[in-house]
């Protein structure tokens, strides 16, 4: 495609952020005085701007990236790249944007604030779309920071619920903390490649991988983009804020859980050859995002609040996606993360049948420890049903060590879900449909990474070669994990020893991390 008319349909992009932005102030000049007006623009907008990106992304994965033209001075301004990750995150954000807007309308009906609230939303919307969609560094850098203040404003729409606002003002500071890092990085970043474009730094990114030339500015700058998405994404031991912002509207817990966490990921992904020039941004990665998943989803279990329980699962998932990763495997991490936020959505959406499914699900666990030798049965089948499944679909899976990691966790979650089905004296019935359930498994894992490479192609950076010191982490990464499946295993038989007890205590008041934070944060006086 010519690259004046590629440019021209990739400004066509802006409507999707700015018709909502418009919308946005249009109501807070009280140019749009009725709020069944406003929430009405804001879903033919929302409709509107999904079928506009539906149309550019089929351009995009047809004929390739699609490039705006910088408006700005310099390399200083603003653009717009449409490539397959763009594409689909906007998807995402458009489709749960729209169905947002449309349950907050019945959810706030009678809050005599309520035009206030959908101004703030279609900001926060609105903003998430120029990040995902940018292609300069500073359109990058400063949509991220109004993601950050727009949400702020929509965590304190209750300002007399004051765990809410406490909370609020623990994320405005680390968030901050997070942007300076940010901004850090991106001045690294053009003074390392001479250019602000995230096209242009990203092909200069995959020669420096080639080569092995690395600059010193953007191997430093890989690492503090790890930093901000850490810090983005909840990891431990920054996570506590999340546990605590329960109180504010459901429509925004679902936008949080569901799209503004993900930004750590889709951040890391983004700069993906750059992340892969720097050893320590890996193995960071691997040590942050590995803890935080194995620590947040054991003490979810110790919860009695479910949606603290619900806080926790998306820290966890938060950490598995950016351990994904540190292993290079960046295709299978957008595709979790795009699950991950429909699933969380439907989760706030519905919090009282996720009421129900928790306590369901909380109930179905082992009585009993298994026999060591089942245990290891259960994990030679699960090897056996892998090997089958990639040997069918022709697939590979020692060609690359991050891929074959990967595979050797969710091998080892195989097993542990073939130990719960087959333990005790299960019937004939709950064994064959347990063992069905693991192909099926099996094979979801392996359609979802054959599609998810096909359709993110060029635009995402995977697998990279690993050193001595990031194989290190990610077999230690393996075995902790193989370490945890053993330990819930045989828990039955050590629920009454006094080290899980007192284990139980520790991860039920969240390490103590949380505490310390606060003592922290609260050295800090903003008044807000």
């Amino acid at each position: 495609m010519d690259s004046m008319m590629g440019g021209t349909m990739a400004l066509i992009a802006y409507l999707a952020p700015l018709s909502l932005a418009v919308v946005a102030l249009m109501a807070a000049l009280n140019l749009v005085r009725s709020v069944d007006l406003m929430v009405q623009l804001g879903r033919v907008v929302g409709i509107g701007s999904f079928l506009l990106l539906l149309g550019l992304g089929i351009v995009v994965f047809t004929s390739g990236p699609l490039v705006s033209p910088l408006i700005g001075v310099g390399e200083v301004g603003i653009a717009l790249r449409l490539d397959a990750l763009s594409v689909m995150m906007s998807w995402l954000v458009t489709l749960l944007g729209t169905l947002l807007i449309q349950f907050s309308r019945n959810y706030l009906d009678g809050d005599p604030r309520q035009k206030l609230f959908f101004i703030r939303l279609y900001l926060t919307i609105s903003t998430i779309l120029l990040m995902v969609l940018a292609g300069n560094l500073w359109q990058l850098a400063l949509a991220w920071i109004g993601t950050s203040l727009a949400l702020h404003e929509l965590l304190v729409f209750y300002p007399e619920r004051l765990r809410a606002i406490r909370a609020a003002r623990k994320k405005f500071i680390i968030a901050r903390i997070g942007d300076v890092c940010l901004i850090v990085a991106a001045v690294l970043l053009a003074q390392a490649f001479g250019t602000a474009d995230l096209g242009t730094i990203h092909a200069a990114a995959s020669a420096a991988l080639a080569d092995g030339n690395v600059p010193f500015g953007a191997a430093m700058a890989a690492i503090l983009i790890v930093v901000v998405a850490s810090l983005k994404s909840a990891m431990f031991p920054s996570h506590g804020w999340l546990l605590e912002v329960m109180e504010t509207p459901t429509p925004v817990s679902a936008l949080l859980h569901a799209g503004l966490l993900n930004a750590g990921v889709f951040l890391v992904v983004r700069f993906g050859e750059l992340v892969f020039l720097s050893t320590p941004a890996l193995i960071l990665l691997i040590v942050l995002g590995g803890f935080t998943a194995i620590f947040a989803s054991s003490a979810m279990i110790t919860q009695s609040s479910v949606k603290v329980s619900l806080a926790y699962s998306s820290a966890a998932h938060m950490g598995f996606m950016l351990m994904l990763c540190g292993f290079g495997a960046h295709t299978v991490a957008i595709m979790h993360l795009i699950a991950h936020s429909c699933y969380k959505a439907h989760a706030f959406l519905s919090s009282g049948s996720v009421i129900d499914y928790v306590r369901h699900t909380g109930a179905q666990k082992l009585d009993h420890a298994p026999h060591p030798l089942a245990l290891l049965a259960n994990m030679v089948v699960s090897v056996m049903v892998f090997l089958a499944v990639a040997t069918m679909l022709g697939i590979d899976i020692t060609k690359r060590p991050g891929e074959t990691a990967m595979i050797t966790i969710f091998m080892i979650a195989v097993a542990y879900l073939l130990v719960k089905g087959n333990s005790g004296k299960a019937p004939v019935s709950v064994i064959g449909r347990t063992m069905l359930m693991a192909a099926l498994v099996t094979l979801a894992f392996f359609a979802l990474e054959v599609v998810a490479e096909a359709l993110l192609g060029r635009a995402v950076a995977v697998y990279p070669s690993l050193d001595t010191p990031t194989m290190i982490a990610v077999v230690l990464a393996v075995m902790a994990f193989g370490i945890v499946m053993v330990f819930s295993a045989f828990l039955p038989a050590l629920v009454n020893h006094p080290v899980w007890r007192s284990l139980y205590v520790h991860l039920k008041n969240d390490l103590y991390a949380n505490a310390l934070v606060d003592r922290f944060i609260d050295t800090f006086r903003l008044a807000r």
